[in-house]
C-alpha cells in the first residue's frame, strides 16, 4: 500500500496522502502552522527536520560532542544544521568532494571523503554519534570504527535495502 494514488486495505478506497485537502487526526499529533510562515521553509522541518532532530535530542547532543553526518542529501542537510545549532562539532562524510562547500555552508566544521581509507583511518575513535542518512547499500563497518567507546550510530535509511541487517519486531 502506497501513501498516495493507491488503495486502502479495503482494496477500494483511494489514498491521497500528502495531497489531501483535509484529514482527521488526533490533536496530539497535529501542529498549527502560522499563516504567515512560508510552507516551503516549514515543510522540511516537519519531515527531514524531525527525522534528524529526534535522535540528536534523544542522545542529548550538546556543546563539545563530536557528531558525524553520513550523506549530504535532504536528511543530511537538516542533520548538519541541527547538530551544529546544538553546539556539536560536526563532520560530514560523503563520497563526493563537490559537497564540501555545501556541508560547510550548512554548519559543518569538517568534511571527510568516506572513500578515502587514509582519511577515514585518521578519524578512528573520534565520534560520540554518527547519523547515517544514506539510502543506498554501503559498508557500515568502516564507520563503526570511527565511534568512541560507547558511541552510537543511528541508521535513518531503509533497513531492508541493507545487506545483513534485519528489522527486529
Amino acid at each position: 500500500m502506497w501513501t498516495y494514488n493507491s488503495t486502502e486495505k479495503d482494496g477500494k478506497t483511494r489514498t491521497f496522502g500528502g495531497y489531501s485537502s483535509q484529514i482527521v487526526v488526533d490533536e496530539n499529533y497535529a501542529l498549527k502552522i502560522a499563516p504567515d510562515q512560508p510552507l516551503e521553509r516549514v515543510a522540511p522541518l516537519l519531515c527531514a527536520g524531525i527525522t534528524t532532530y529526534s535522535p540528536l535530542k534523544h542522545w542529548k547532543v550538546s556543546q563539545g560532542q563530536q557528531v558525524g553526518i553520513i550523506g549530504l542529501g535532504g536528511l543530511g542537510h537538516m542533520g548538519v544544521k541541527l547538530a551544529a545549532a546544538m553546539g556539536a562539532e560536526v563532520t560530514v562524510f560523503s563520497t563526493s568532494k563537490s559537497k564540501e562547500a555545501d556541508a560547510r555552508r550548512l554548519g559543518a566544521d569538517h568534511f571527510a571523503l568516506s572513500s578515502d581509507k587514509a582519511e577515514m583511518s585518521q578519524l578512528k575513535d573520534r565520534f560520540d554519534l554518527l547519523i547515517s542518512t544514506i539510502s543506498a547499500q554501503y559498508e557500515v563497518n568502516p564507520f563503526l570504527e570511527l565511534l568512541k567507546v560507547d558511541g552510537t550510530m543511528i541508521l535513518l535509511e531503509s533497513l531492508p535495502r541493507r545487506s545483513g541487517l534485519k528489522r527486529i519486531p
